[in-house]
């Protein structure tokens, strides 16, 4: 059964000419390279002017010109402990006993609930002292079984847990951030995939450039974008193609989820965070979309993600490990020291195997074991600290965390609502992109086209609000 393609709806998104020929699809550029690199040369109308302009490749002096060298980040945490309240299971009887204890043994003796407890609720750990770092140009992986604490430990990274429940500290560049300022310079995938099964994946990521990048910007140059991200997602053979549903095919599991992606980076923000990309894909296209995070790294992003259990291709794309176990931290570093870390500990991984799921499995094992992981977490932070060395600052030239995202910025990094016209290096970073009502308004255009090209769907939506706004 062939593909769903958008050939009949009439799109409005058009591939650049120029694009195939500027471009290296290896190591794409930033945004703001893009913009220097091409411009917009519009034809002279010799009718009413509404002559649809071309598009034309600029060539530069000097090509062989090095372009300037970004500022590195790093983003650090350190001590990081999460605990929530959670409700006993109680039934009558215990209730009963426990009365009874306090009722002869007095208030001050270990039958009292503990601090932070009461007969009715608990405090359990997720997270308990979880130190690490990440930086620019590599992907931080958090890996642990079911219930380790990954999904937590990157939502606390990303602020997106109640404020006064975290404690620790988060510094980019030794710099506590501030949470309105971690929203502009982030971006948050989500695990699930939520698109419109109408739109093709160009139509889905204009869409994104539309709401994302601000109007200083033309229609022409967010375009432009869009190829860029197309091709650096891997996505070139199925930008014509719709996202699909239950009832329509459309592109695969793994380029869906590299669509979920491109949403999120089309301002090509500084810090990534994903939990799970690679949950429910097979390995090639597992491997796939990490391999695109890695790219998208190397344009100067932090990435940081999630996953269950790498392969040992995906293993050899990542830069960092941070292993989990019970919401405690088992091992941190490269993949490299694995073996080193596991041999000196005892459990030395055999040869022709693979490191992670040998840790993993190991990690099970001694937690169903009388001592759990302790001794495994006691080792870590001896290990840490005889081979770790100091964390190094970045070098910043001198400059603040907010002069440093502004120069990143004035480089091509985090496109979306930056101007230069302003002298306050404050004022180049940036808040929101558009103003509510360009956001409404293509939000609403999004959601019409979706429906007008599933004509069953809009008929079954008006004969419900028909009938109930009848009773």
């Amino acid at each position: 059964m062939p593909r769903v393609v958008a050939g009949n709806f009439s799109p409005t998104i058009d591939t650049p000419p120029f694009y195939t020929q500027s471009m290296d699809l290896d190591c794409p550029p930033t945004l703001g390279r893009l913009l220097k690199r091409v411009g917009d040369v519009r034809k002279e109308a010799t009718g009413d002017g509404s002559e649809t302009p071309v598009h034309q490749v600029l060539e530069l002096g000097d090509t062989n010109m090095e372009p300037p060298r970004s500022i590195p980040f790093i983003l650090s945490f350190n001590n990081l402990t999460y605990s929530v309240k959670v409700s006993r299971k109680m039934n009558l009887p215990s209730v009963l006993n426990r009365g009874r204890r306090r009722h002869h043994l007095g208030p001050a003796t270990a039958a009292e609930p503990v601090v932070g407890e009461s007969m009715f609720t608990t405090t359990k750990t997720l997270l308990n002292d979880i130190s690490g770092e990440a930086r620019d140009g590599e992907i931080l992986a958090v890996l642990g079984a079911s219930g380790s604490g990954k999904s937590t430990l990157i939502d606390a990274l990303a602020n997106r847990i109640a404020k006064g429940s975290l404690k620790g500290t988060i510094t980019l560049n030794g710099e506590v951030l501030e949470s309105r300022m971690l929203k502009v310079i982030s971006a948050y995938v989500m695990q699930d995939d939520l698109l419109f099964p109408m739109l093709t994946v160009e139509e889905t990521l204009m869409f994104a450039a539309e709401f994302r990048l601000p109007t200083s910007l033309s229609k022409s140059k967010k375009k432009m974008r869009v190829q860029a991200l197309i091709d650096q997602l891997g996505l070139r053979n199925a930008a014509k193609t719709v996202i699909g549903d239950e009832g329509h095919r459309g592109v695969s599991g793994g380029e869906r989820r590299r669509v979920s992606i491109g949403i999120d980076i089309i301002h090509d923000p500084i810090i990534l965070f994903m939990d799970e990309p690679t949950s429910g894909l097979d390995s090639t296209s597992a491997f796939m979309v990490v391999k695109v995070l890695q790219r998208i790294a190397q344009t100067g992003s932090i990435v940081i993600m999630s996953v269950h259990q790498p392969s040992y291709r995906i293993l050899g794309l990542l830069d960092r490990l941070i292993f989990l176990s019970r919401g405690q931290t088992v091992y941190s570093g490269p993949p490299m020291h694995l073996p080193s870390f596991f041999a000196e500990f005892g459990h030395p991984i055999p040869e022709n195997e693979n490191r992670t799921e040998f840790a993993l499995d190991l990690i099970r094992e001694l937690e169903g074991s009388p001592g759990g992981t302790k001794s495994l977490v006691e080792f870590n932070k001896s290990w840490q600290n005889m081979k770790h060395t100091p964390n190094t600052e970045p070098d910043r030239h001198g400059l603040s965390l907010k002069e440093a995202i502004s120069a990143s910025i004035s480089k091509g990094k985090l496109v979306s609502g930056a101007t230069n016209n302003d002298a306050s290096p404050n004022s180049m970073v940036p808040t929101f992109a558009n103003p509510l009502w360009i956001e409404m308004a293509v939000l609403s255009k999004r959601s019409v086209t979706n429906s007008r090209r599933m004509p069953e769907l809009f008929g079954i939506r008006l004969v419900q609000f028909w009938l109930l706004g009848s009773f």
